[in-house]
């Protein structure tokens, strides 16, 4: 949804993770390759979706604050645990439950999906035991994982970082993607927010495993918090 409202202005240059010059199966091919691509472009902004690459967020925006060009900034697009429980299940079903599964069993195994991954929430998601949460609850807790890297690498203290919450962008596009606009230095036009219809989103609570959604309830707190700092 992003992606596609930028790309309509003619000062960005777009790279999702299906663009085969940077993305190998989702995942960026190298810091190089990304630097080269970036220092090309004629483009005024150059907007990359590394999205399994994004527990290394603050790395990446150090290679490229090491390069030429101006400086790099981060949005960090959330959604709400119940809707992207919700969207995972019905594309993936257990797939969250089978790697949750496996990093608890084998530790850190270099997938990205274990990516940074520390002590204290490998210690949280073995306590909890995958193998005998349902689909939604897994989605739930493999949520609670990756989000909490904003923590725990820092990204909530960083004004070269925004929190985007993918609620907030339906409820009101031309507001918050005037934001975004603003945090990248460009200006706001109507085709940017042309594409999503203003609704308030749907609230649909989940049947999610009790533990696992005090965790999610937390972590949504702090997340809002940044957001409207």
């Amino acid at each position: 949804m992003l992606l596609r409202g930028l790309q309509a202005m003619p000062e960005v240059e777009v790279h999702g993770e299906n663009d085969r010059e940077l993305f190998d199966r989702f995942r960026l091919r190298s810091v190089e390759r990304l630097r080269s691509v970036v220092a090309a472009s004629r483009h005024r902004v150059v907007l990359v979706k590394p999205l399994c690459d994004s527990h290394d967020t603050d790395r990446l925006l150090a290679v490229l604050d090491s390069g030429p060009g101006p400086d790099p900034r981060a949005v960090w697009a959330w959604r709400g645990v119940d809707g992207r429980v919700r969207s995972a299940v019905a594309k993936f079903g257990p797939a969250n439950q089978r790697v949750l599964t496996r990093i608890a069993e084998g530790g850190v195994d270099g997938s990205w999906q274990a990516g940074r991954m520390s002590p204290d929430l490998l210690a949280t998601i073995r306590e909890l035991d995958p193998r005998r949460l349902d689909a939604a609850s897994a989605a739930a807790l493999f949520w609670w994982a990756r989000n909490s890297l904003v923590f725990a690498t820092g990204l909530d203290t960083r004004p070269d970082v925004l929190l985007l919450r993918y609620e907030d962008v339906v409820a009101d596009p031309v507001a918050e993607l005037g934001r975004l606009c603003a945090f990248a230095g460009l200006p706001m036009r109507a085709e940017v927010a042309a594409h999503v219809s203003a609704r308030a989103p749907a609230v649909q609570h989940l049947e999610i495993e009790p533990r696992v959604r005090a965790l999610c309830a937390a972590l949504t707190e702090r997340l809002l918090e940044v957001g409207r700092s």
